[in-house]
């Protein structure tokens, strides 16, 4: 494990606002044929296109579903004109979250958090995740609109698989992740990382897991499995309404955390530095500064790449 990945041992598993190692970068359907010369704009095509890097969220999961589809040039059209719209939002949610991330970086490498800079900037992620969703309701809505009754039923089968790897991951990963095949403990985990990538001594390793004790977030594997479980249900809600006829998405739960504001994780993480950063010395507030100093969401599994590094 190198020092940009001691920070992930420490933050929730649940900021997801970054951007999904199933959806960065560029790739297309490799087996998407082009359509012949003269063809009609309504014939079903496999139409290669990239898919565009967005955040994670259950609506999310829709529009990448839908790009595996054969669609005709039209549909395929609008799809990229929504896509493109959205994605022009993510910029926004990402200029947001930078803007927190450069104070947070300041304050670490200065020794203190700079709370009334953090409060402008929480003010800022909130209004560009809710006007995000707002604008992602409307274009779930033009997508439903721009399906045919059996694409829709199509789509909503393939998310469902989706989803279903996606736990099979999971639960492999939790299993992998624990000792013995039990529970992870997060807590000897993270204070592990911080201590290596850190070099805490003796007396600030003892600080510093009593700060983790007291965070009790990443949750544990129950934590993690009740919030998979809503997102499960929100996603089944959502699905199922969206193979009906009718679909309304404002109707949905699309927020990331549900009954939370959207900067709390965000006020988690600067609450965990505020502990921390009385213990380090300025060499290490700087090594912590570095592992701060890059996007949010890029690992959205704590400590997933080490193994890797």
């Amino acid at each position: 494990m190198t020092g940009k990945h001691a920070l992930w041992l420490i933050f929730p598993v649940a900021l997801a606002v970054g951007c999904q190692a199933s959806s960065c970068g560029s790739s297309t359907n490799g087996s998407a044929s082009a359509p012949a010369p003269g063809a009609a704009s309504s014939a079903p095509v496999a139409k290669p296109r990239p898919i565009l890097a967005r955040h994670g969220g259950i609506a999310a999961e829709l529009f990448r579903a839908a790009h595996d589809m054969t669609l005709t040039h039209d549909q395929a059209d609008s799809l990229d004109k929504l896509e493109v719209a959205l994605r022009a939002d993510d910029e926004g949610i990402r200029t947001a979250m930078k803007a927190f991330r450069t104070d947070l970086v300041a304050g670490v490498k200065a020794g203190k958090l700079d709370t009334g800079k953090l409060m402008l900037d929480d003010a800022a992620v909130d209004k560009a995740i809710f006007d995000h969703q707002d604008r992602e309701a409307a274009a779930l809505d033009t997508l439903h609109m721009l399906l045919d009754p059996s694409q829709r039923v199509a789509l909503v089968v393939a998310v469902r698989k989706r989803v279903a790897e996606r736990e099979a991951r999971m639960a492999g990963w939790m299993k992998l992740r624990g000792a013995d095949g039990g529970a992870p403990d997060w807590g000897a985990k993270r204070l592990q990382g911080l201590t290596a990538d850190l070099a805490l001594d003796a007396g600030q390793q003892k600080r510093v897991a009593a700060i983790l004790t007291r965070a009790a977030d990443p949750p544990d594997s129950a934590g993690m499995q009740a919030r998979w479980d809503d997102m499960k249900k929100r996603m089944e809600t959502l699905l199922t309404a969206f193979a009906d006829t009718t679909f309304d998405a404002r109707r949905a739960d699309l927020t990331i955390l549900p009954g939370r504001a959207a900067h709390e994780p965000l006020d988690h993480i600067a609450a965990l530095l505020s502990q921390l950063l009385p213990i380090l010395h300025p060499d290490q507030r700087d090594k912590l500064a570095a592992s701060v100093d890059r996007p949010f969401g890029a690992h959205t599994v704590p400590g997933a790449s080490s193994a890797a590094s």
